[in-house]
């Protein structure tokens, strides 16, 4: 009966445990200022200029993994490309996101915030547009996903040394490069201001 209390205790004490050390390994932020949502309903008020662009991205070297870094993928087809009006709310949620987000940290700015947003969909060519924008500054936003390619080298095969007289001295091993393919999705940004109404914006993102 004791035993069975004390293992009841350790059960406990081990969910305990995990709880906290999930709470340490995944910290959430949001931003503190007081989020104006006429502002943002005003910098998303109708206008007449139009920002329109291409969303690619390039291999990164993550996770240990060695990519053929400088291959360009450009965004399927259907990629969403978010646009936000730069409020002050959206300025501390960018700035917070730079200090803080990390492996182990998330910024998020709040529900109502995020409603205040346009979307646009990328065509066969990852090409994007939005019209009818005020002046203002804008941040784009996306994740594209792409099927990249990473190599690793393996021994296959030795390679013998002699001398003169035909005695064996030493063997090199003989590595070949090998390649495959994985799927990987980065996170691409871009501030944007337009300055003038009727203003033609062509971007890269």
């Amino acid at each position: 009966m004791i035993q069975k209390y004390t293992m009841k205790k350790l059960f406990t004490l081990f969910i305990l445990m995990f709880a906290f050390l999930h709470t340490q390994a995944q910290n959430t932020y949001y931003p503190q200022v007081f989020f104006d949502k006429k502002i943002a309903r005003d910098m998303l008020a109708f206008g007449n200029s139009t920002i329109e662009g291409v969303a690619s991205t390039k291999q990164k070297n993550n996770w240990g993994i060695k990519p053929l870094l400088g291959q360009k993928h450009y965004a399927p087809k259907g990629t969403v490309i978010m646009l936000f009006p730069v409020t002050p709310y959206f300025e501390e949620f960018y700035s917070m996101r730079k200090k803080y987000e990390n492996k182990k940290t998330t910024v998020y700015m709040s529900e109502e915030a995020f409603k205040y947003r346009v979307e646009a969909l990328t065509d066969d060519h990852g090409r994007f547009r939005f019209e009818k924008l005020k002046p203002g500054k804008y941040y784009l936003e996306t994740i594209v996903n792409f099927t990249a390619t990473g190599s690793y080298q393996q021994q296959t095969g030795t390679t013998d040394t002699y001398n003169g007289l035909g005695n064996y001295l030493y063997s090199s091993p003989i590595y070949s490069t090998f390649f495959y393919g994985y799927d990987a999705a980065n996170r691409e940004s871009k501030f944007v201001e337009i300055k003038a109404d009727g203003e033609l914006k062509e971007i890269n993102l």
